[in-house]
């Protein structure tokens, strides 16, 4: 077997420091025989389950198997489980949480797109592969980088690092939980997927990595567990009266939807707090889970309520707990699709978190997907020259750039790709300017889509956690009337000034300097100030003497070694980890031909801890 050093060159990633792992593989025939394999296993082993999809109200023999098998691993073992997504709930919901800490969901991108001819859900893009562990701590692996990917267009990278490139590594970004850069179907060949996950294992922890194949196994369904039942659902029909354009209401989701009438809503969306103990203006987003659990089941019960049948509603959430929203669902609703948006989230794991599940439930059998049978494209050209196309879904590889979009327009290259099931051309908010001051804002471009997939014009879209109007906005540019509804007074006042905005002619999504208090990472925000030297200048003269001295400095070193006043690091910087953000990379270049094979690179420190002071 080639070595890590060896595979580097033909491999589009890195597994830094990476040993071998010992791989057997075992196929089994039958489900039971999983339970003949020895107990006691301590390393990593990867199971993979049939590729048919079973009915989404029942598990099977080798749900079963595999949650006995969990059971008699070792106290160190790594679970690895690649199936589909109603398999990968199934089985979740199927394994003690004493048994098996849940890790990661990784979304996969499949080779071949599995068309709906019906039109009723998205084509699927993805599977995926659920880790568990035996031990209770964070998952152990090595850092691995992903590879740069070019535009086909411009030949950049096909991300834009603006003026942070120097903090970023010359080889490429660290992997996440969405991999799009290899492609594969769980019923044919898995070999790349097997050298990925050895390799993301190959930790001073493991010696063997074993593969379980249960592909051929026949599935006999068993019942489910039950989901905890709601004592709390309205039995009232509502009444309310739907104004014909639309309404923002202030005021608590479950007693606002009672009032609802049956069967009065086109498409439903929710983006809940997720109970991560984010800050709302005084909203504690930290109940505990079994609360938060029966509140979601309420909401989502109503929800599902006020729909017409045949319409369609999107939640979302992160993928542990839209597991458990999908098991509830289940129960009052039809599955449609599990879309995988890569949005990377604040990074705070070496295996960066960029997985968020959007469920698609329709009420009784889903309508065809209008979005996907429209004759012609909904666009929309604001006064101030910005198009809105929701459908318009950018082929995978080409970058974003707004002078690379230009010049593909005009030779006409065909650079759109299909609407799928894997979405990663729509990205989080980026910009101060492109915000108002709440801390989780969604960008427009995502509820275009949504709206534009499951609606028509003139018909009904509501958000229950509408917060500062992203949906309802996005909603009225379409064409439908709206319904937002928003707890806070400070956000839903937010929302209605910016639908004023909207009416007299404004895009509400605009540039604009606006003083934010408000954010969505736990690094606290700066205050607007002039710089008298920037800060990638200081970061740069960081690196420096980092190189100087073979490791990360303390401040009291930077105030010796440095060329600038120490207060400059003090004031400008949010942490001592941004401070030495560039000394810890080796910085790269959006250009392919600066990061070809065999360029220089700058040496990387051989540590990396910052120092005690």
């Amino acid at each position: 077997m080639a070595s890590v050093t060896e595979r580097e060159a033909i491999m589009s990633y890195r597994a830094l420091g990476a040993k071998l792992l010992n791989r057997s593989v075992i196929s089994l025939q039958a489900a039971n025989e999983l339970d003949e394999v020895p107990s006691g296993f301590n390393d990593v082993v990867l199971v993979i389950m049939p590729a048919i999809v079973v009915p989404p109200a029942a598990a099977d023999d080798c749900i079963q198997a595999i949650c006995r098998y969990a059971s008699r691993l070792g106290g160190r073992a790594t679970l690895i489980t690649l199936g589909e997504i109603q398999d990968l709930v199934h089985l979740h919901s199927e394994i003690p949480p004493e048994v098996c800490r849940f890790q990661q969901w990784i979304a996969i991108k499949r080779r071949t797109i599995a068309d709906e001819p019906s039109n009723r859900s998205l084509p699927h893009q993805h599977f995926g592969a659920l880790i568990h562990t035996r031990y209770r701590e964070s998952l152990k692996h090595v850092k691995m980088r992903i590879a740069y990917s070019f535009c086909p267009a411009c030949d950049k990278t096909t991300k834009d690092y603006g003026g942070k490139k120097h903090t970023y590594d010359a080889f490429g970004t660290l992997l996440s939980d969405v991999w799009r850069d290899i492609a594969s179907d769980i019923e044919g060949d898995l070999s790349e997927l097997f050298e990925r996950f050895s390799d993301l294992f190959g930790t001073s922890h493991y010696v063997d990595f074993r593969v379980i194949d249960l592909r051929l196994c026949p599935r006999n369904l068993h019942p489910l567990s039950p989901v905890a039942k709601l004592s709390r659902v309205s039995r009232v029909k509502g009444t309310l009266t739907i104004p014909e354009d639309g309404m923002l209401i202030n005021g608590d989701s479950v007693k606002t939807l009672k009032s609802f009438p049956d069967n009065s809503v086109d498409f439903a969306f929710a983006d809940p707090p997720y109970n991560l103990g984010k800050n709302y203006h005084g909203y504690s987003d930290s109940l505990e889970i079994e609360s938060y659990f029966h509140w979601c089941d309420e909401w989502i019960a109503e929800l599902v309520r006020v729909l017409k049948p045949g319409r369609t509603l999107a939640v979302l959430n992160i993928p542990l707990w839209s597991i458990r929203h999908y098991r509830f669902l289940q129960e009052v609703a039809t599955f449609q699709s599990w879309i995988t948006w890569d949005a990377l989230s604040y990074p705070v794991r070496l295996l960066m978190p960029a997985h968020y599940a959007i469920l698609c439930f329709s009420k009784g059998r889903p309508r065809r997907l209008s979005g996907l049978v429209r004759r012609t494209p909904e666009l929309r050209r604001f006064s101030d020259g910005t198009l809105v196309s929701p459908l318009a879904c950018i082929a995978e590889g080409y970058c974003l750039r707004s002078s690379c979009v230009t010049s593909r327009n005009r030779p006409r290259l065909t650079d759109q790709g299909p609407i799928t099931d894997l979405w990663w051309d729509i990205h989080r908010l980026k910009h101060n300017s492109r915000r108002v001051d709440h801390p989780c804002q969604l960008p427009p471009q995502l509820m275009y889509r949504l709206i534009s997939l499951f609606t028509s014009s003139k018909e009904t879209v509501l958000d229950c956690f509408n917060g500062a109007g992203t949906t309802t906005l996005c909603a009225q540019i379409l064409d439908r009337k709206y319904i937002g509804i928003e707890l806070l007074p400070e956000y839903h006042e937010i929302a209605e000034s910016r639908h004023a905005e909207l009416s007299s002619g404004l895009n509400p999504f605009r540039r604009v300097e606006r003083v934010l208090t408000s954010k969505n990472s736990p690094v606290p925000r700066r205050p607007k100030m002039k710089y008298q030297v920037p800060k990638k200048t200081l970061q740069l003269d960081i690196r420096r003497i980092a190189s100087q001295i073979g490791r990360l400095p303390s401040r009291h070193e930077v105030e010796e070694l440095g060329r600038y006043p120490i207060s400059y690091y003090i004031d400008y910087f949010s942490s001592w980890g941004e401070v030495c953000a560039a000394a810890r990379a080796t910085g790269m270049s959006e250009t392919r031909r600066a990061l070809s094979v065999g360029s220089p690179r700058p040496a990387q420190l051989s540590v990396f801890s910052q120092p005690k002071e």
